[in-house]
């Protein structure tokens, strides 16, 4: 056999050195576009946890302000704000007409759960400490699977269910309901449920929001309406007890709308740049951010040894449900 010359050798190594260095530079800037979407994840969730320390203030929760606004007073005037800085990006996009929908009925109740979801969030925010309201609002991967499994059918799997159950147990660890309803001492203070109340009508807007997108509906579409149509349907409660905001509130009003659209374009830029497998772990950086914030604004700080057991139990959870979504896509199976 006659051997392969030098040459021709030479020009074969070559091209493939071309091709590995090409692979690698496209491996290192994929690799630099995740992390990207990273730094815009923990950027969201710096706005969230700012929106948290806000609403706090300006709802009473914290003590510190003489005339609080209400919380669906506060979710109103929030969408009135996020509305008109969104007004400009609209129109560039082509208008009401790229608005289209074939759903608005199911649009309507995405909209109507996402109200709900928030207004009892600022109720619990009102209520307890930013880091203990955050930690128990970690429970919505798990309302989301329920609710896949209920709503769209999807498989939940032995790993997941192990994972809710987990995560129900170190929620328990953290509301300590028995306390609250069945010891003779029970306070009856209900406010420890307003987190997980949030969470469930949370998950109804993100599986509404899923089947939505799945049916065709742009991103651009479900922001938009969601936005908009949260406007007329938190004024409904808003104007019951309504309350003139004094300047001092209108400019935390109007922060608080800029800190809510950074919040939402930051996790789509995120979202853009990187998968939700890779971006989920950094979404803890919310709990670890909203505690400093309490600590720094209000000196909140979580004393009690079932609130870090149980913490340390629902991240562990949600950890464990990350690790399965990660392992169902490396194996093709549709999540």
């Amino acid at each position: 056999m006659q051997s392969r010359s030098p040459k021709k050798r030479e020009a074969f190594t070559s091209a493939d050195h071309d091709s590995v260095s090409i692979l690698r530079i496209e491996k290192t800037e994929k690799i630099a576009t995740h992390w990207q979407g990273a730094m815009w994840k923990i950027f969201a969730c710096l706005c969230f946890a700012a929106v948290n320390g806000v609403v706090r203030y300006i709802s009473g929760g914290s003590g510190g302000m003489e005339n609080p606004l209400a919380p669906y007073q506060i979710v109103l005037l929030q969408n009135v704000f996020g509305s008109l800085i969104m007004i400009p990006w609209i129109a560039r996009k082509g208008g009401l007409v790229s608005l289209k929908t074939k759903r608005p009925l199911l649009h309507m109740v995405r909209v109507m759960s996402a109200v709900l979801g928030v207004i009892l969030w600022y109720f619990s925010l009102s209520y307890m400490n930013i880091a203990t309201a955050v930690a128990l609002a970690f429970t919505g991967p798990i309302f989301t699977i329920i609710g896949a499994k209920i709503y769209l059918g999807e498989h939940i799997g032995t790993k997941r269910m192990v994972a809710i159950s987990i995560a129900f147990f170190g929620t328990f660890l953290i509301m300590r309901p028995d306390r609250v309803l069945l010891s003779p001492k029970a306070n009856m203070d209900l406010s420890v449920f307003l987190p997980l109340l949030s969470a469930i009508f949370i998950a109804v807007s993100k599986l509404t929001a899923r089947d939505l997108g799945a049916s065709g509906e742009p991103p651009r579409v479900l922001t938009t309406y969601l936005l908009f149509l949260m406007v007329p349907v938190s004024a409904i409660p808003a104007f019951i007890g309504w309350v003139n905001p004094t300047l001092h509130q209108w400019g935390w009003l109007a922060i608080l709308g800029i800190l809510g659209t950074l919040a939402h374009l930051s996790t789509a830029k995120a979202l853009s740049l990187a998968g939700v497998t890779f971006l989920n772990p950094f979404g803890f950086s919310r709990l670890v951010l909203s505690g400093i914030i309490g600590f720094m604004a209000f000196q909140e700080v979580p004393n009690s040894a079932n609130f870090w057991i149980g913490l340390s139990v629902i991240i562990f959870s949600v950890s464990l449900m990350m690790w399965d979504t990660k392992d169902r896509l490396g194996r093709g199976i549709d999540i």
